[in-house]
């Protein structure tokens, strides 16, 4: 699949992120799938962006298409099907407990072979009783850690990850690693980021949002 950006512009409070960009990405395939970093400082636009490809912000002009692989246009309706993503900018359904959430995530995308509630649970360094508590409840760093798994223990053809490493502590870095390695696989990725330790292992490819101004084009 393709996602082509045509002359898209993001602006918020009168202020232009970036206007006239033309961007195509083509998540390869399963030899040689997309691994793509988009770095850029705060402020940047490079949470903005990884929202736009996911469908979860619309580009103030322009418009981004999703191509399938006979060159058909892919429904924005359809986009959540083939995305994971995780992202400062979106929250977790804090009223729902963590086994509510994984049956709701379940029901709706489902996960790799062989995953149940109970591996996230261990992969997460949780106790046991933790399914049964409200996310609410869950401090910054384990939301983080769900987040992470809900995004990298599925199926989705493409993964987005936005500054993954955020509220994580050092065994949750070694949990990032270790979800990237077990469970990426052939599937696309893309990391918004401005830390090396979050893309440069995964990513060779970059976009530097910073250096996209107003004018130009990609």
């Amino acid at each position: 699949m393709k996602i082509v950006f045509q002359d898209c512009g993001k602006n918020y409070h009168r202020t232009w992120l970036f206007r006239h960009l033309n961007l195509e990405l083509d998540l390869g395939s399963n030899v040689a799938p997309l691994r793509l970093a988009i770095l850029g400082g705060n402020g940047s636009g490079k949470s903005t962006l990884t929202l736009m490809v996911s469908g979860q912000t619309n580009p103030t002009e322009g418009s981004i298409d999703w191509i399938d692989i006979h060159g058909k246009q892919i429904s924005s309706d359809s986009w959540y099907k083939h995305i994971a993503l995780a992202s400062p900018a979106l929250e977790l359904p804090e009223e729902f407990t963590l086994e509510e959430w994984f049956e709701f995530h379940l029901s709706v995308k489902g996960f790799a072979d062989g995953v149940t509630l109970d591996k996230l649970i261990a992969i997460c360094g949780f106790s046991n009783n933790t399914k049964s508590k409200a996310l609410l409840t869950f401090s910054s760093g384990m939301k983080q850690r769900v987040k992470l798994c809900m995004a990298l223990m599925g199926t989705e053809s493409l993964v987005i990850l936005d500054e993954p490493l955020t509220n994580l502590d050092v065994s949750g870095n070694q949990l990032y690693d270790n979800l990237l390695n077990t469970y990426l696989g052939d599937r696309a990725l893309i990391v918004a980021s401005n830390r090396e330790d979050e893309y440069k292992k995964y990513c060779d490819q970059i976009l530097d949002v910073s250096q996209i101004s107003a004018e130009q084009s990609v």
